[in-house]
């Protein structure tokens, strides 16, 4: 059997591009620059707000976090919801790209389609991130940035962004290999080979 290299490279950057996003999702976005006199770290994910970033429960929900800052509340609220359908569509995009790797040509159109799929989706959660970051909703809600960088699940987000992408173009570049029957013939060869 006879693989595309090109689907190789599909599936293996998929995969990866979908663990990214698996393990970035529940990682902090926001991390302070200065360690506080009381805390280590001072860290801001999509789901809370932990007072030390190796701490696996968060001290505030983004509820409570951001009770009184609305606008701020509901970019988390719209990233969590985006960042759950990516991961849903980067692993079916994973799952349909092994599928055509083994059969069912006609998946690279799907595959295509939801590699789009999720490069919208994960653009609109790390849009939705750096908009918290620069944007002051309030005086009383100032920019997540102020005293803050962005952390390493904002980091692996933008770079399973970046891997989706170059899998979109991987799958625009014309297919090298058909099961056509006059492909699989053996032809004698001519004289000038």
């Amino acid at each position: 059997m006879k693989y595309n290299i090109t689907g190789i490279v599909y599936v293996v950057v998929q995969f990866v591009a979908f663990l990214l996003v698996l393990a970035g999702t529940p990682l902090e976005m926001f991390r302070s620059v200065e360690k506080d006199a009381f805390f280590n770290n001072i860290c801001i994910s999509l789901w809370g707000f932990k007072t030390n970033c190796s701490a696996i429960p968060y001290d505030y929900t983004v509820d409570k976090l951001f009770s009184h800052c609305p606008q701020t509340l509901d970019q988390f609220h719209a990233a969590q919801a985006f960042a759950i359908i990516s991961i849903l569509v980067y692993l079916a995009a994973f799952i349909a790209g092994l599928t055509l790797l083994f059969c069912c040509s006609f998946l690279r159109l799907v595959c295509l389609a939801l590699n789009i799929v999720g490069s919208v989706t994960l653009c609109v959660v790390w849009a939705l991130m750096v908009l918290s970051f620069y944007k002051e909703e309030s005086p009383l809600c100032p920019s997540l940035g102020y005293g803050g960088t962005f952390a390493s699940g904002f980091v692996l987000l933008i770079v399973s962004w970046v891997l989706d992408t170059i899998n979109i173009i991987l799958l625009l570049l014309p297919c090298t290999t058909t099961d056509d029957a006059q492909d699989k013939t053996e032809e004698p060869p001519t004289a000038q080979e």
